[in-house]
């Protein structure tokens, strides 16, 4: 056996005393230089991002037609998907208790902005948080649309009919209601606006396998309703209700999610709305 500085020999073998401190691991050998630490650890985005494989499972259920740049683009639809269905009460309680000015608390339409970046900021998130809350995969159900419903929120499509454009922003949180009625399939309508005037509509409703899409496990989900309005009059006080000429045209809703306390569907002109169970309702505005 043979001694020196740096390694000690037996028989043809020799062994190193002094170990350097780069490493460099293959399969076949393992030898030591004097070159600085080297180790190759590449994290993966999961572990950079521990929302990001939640994120993938929501994109990857997303409709065909998704529009990303209208939702404000990639980043900002990862930054809204920790807890998309959160982000949104967030939102509508935030546009409910505190609005634009002292006229606007309270109302379900949001007032046009004189900034054109604020106005694009709220459409950017409605946009994004629809996309991601479609792609949670929780779309109709007959018991989980049954009972009453609140109309929080409301953002008309271009092609929404004029009165419910007017009426849409002089509604306020409260006044306008919605009851499914599952053995039925009828949904009832009670909308009041300027104190004493009230809209009363009746709809018959079919759901449909037009429009389903797939959850992120595979999973069918049922999104339209086929709506055909049955009975619709306009009253004012305490006068005699005049009723409306009902269309023939047969439309529908798309629901864009679904649970327990909160509903948000996309009618067949492009009008958003966003339904909260009564006690929800009461409970996030506590």
């Amino acid at each position: 056996m043979n001694v020196n500085n740096n390694s000690i020999q037996f028989g043809s073998c020799f062994v190193p005393t002094s170990i350097s401190p780069r490493i460099a691991v293959s399969s076949s050998s393992t030898s030591f230089s004097s070159s600085p630490l080297s180790l190759s650890l590449s994290p993966s985005s999961s572990q950079l991002n521990p929302n990001a494989n939640h994120f993938d499972n929501l994109r990857k259920a997303f409709p065909t037609n998704a529009n990303i740049v209208q939702a404000g683009g990639w980043t900002n639809l990862e930054r809204l998907s920790t807890d998309p269905k959160g982000e949104l009460v967030k939102f509508v309680v935030e546009g409910l208790t505190t609005g634009n000015n002292a006229y606007d608390t309270n109302k379900i339409q949001p007032q046009q902005q004189r900034s054109s970046s604020s106005n694009r900021n709220i459409n950017e998130t409605i946009e994004a948080l629809c996309l991601l809350l479609y792609g949670m995969g929780k779309g109709f159900t007959a018991k989980g649309i049954h009972g009453d419903w609140d109309l929080v929120f409301t953002l008309q499509g271009n092609k929404s009919p004029s009165f419910q454009k007017i009426v849409g922003r002089k509604e306020t949180v409260g006044f306008s209601k919605n009851y499914y009625n599952t053995a039925r399939m009828i949904f009832t309508g009670d909308i009041r606006f300027w104190k004493y005037g009230k809209v009363e509509t009746a709809v018959k409703y079919t759901p449909t396998s037009d429009s389903y899409s797939k959850s992120s496990d595979g999973k069918i989900v049922v999104r339209r309703i086929l709506c055909q309005i049955i009975n619709a009059f306009f009253k004012w006080w305490k006068l005699p209700g005049i009723p409306f000429p009902l269309p023939k045209n047969v439309g529908y809703l798309d629901i864009i999610y679904l649970d327990h306390e909160i509903r948000v569907t996309k009618g067949n002109r492009g009008g958003l709305f966003v339904h909260f169970r009564p006690d929800y309702l009461q409970q996030v505005l506590l």
